[in-house]
């Protein structure tokens, strides 16, 4: 995939309204878990869920602001 594919993908993503709506569905329900864990496995759990969400929309924003490469001068 060139670094063009992958950023046309992420604004495809980066602009559905449903896919923002699932991920923070997501996120909050992980930090719920966070604040109400009964045991340190549980909230363990809920901090990796936390951080895979925020991670994967970090990810999205950098593919989309990737800059286009320019070709070596001639």
């Amino acid at each position: 995939m060139t670094p063009q594919e992958r950023k046309s993908l992420a604004e495809q993503i980066n602009s559905n309204p449903l896919f923002h709506d699932i991920l923070d569905g997501i996120e909050k329900s992980a930090v719920e878990m966070l604040i109400y864990a009964e045991t340190e496995k549980d909230r363990i759990e809920a901090q990796e869920r936390v951080r895979a969400a925020r991670s994967f929309r970090s990810d999205l924003r950098s593919a989309v602001s990737t800059p286009e490469r320019k070709g070596a001068p001639v």
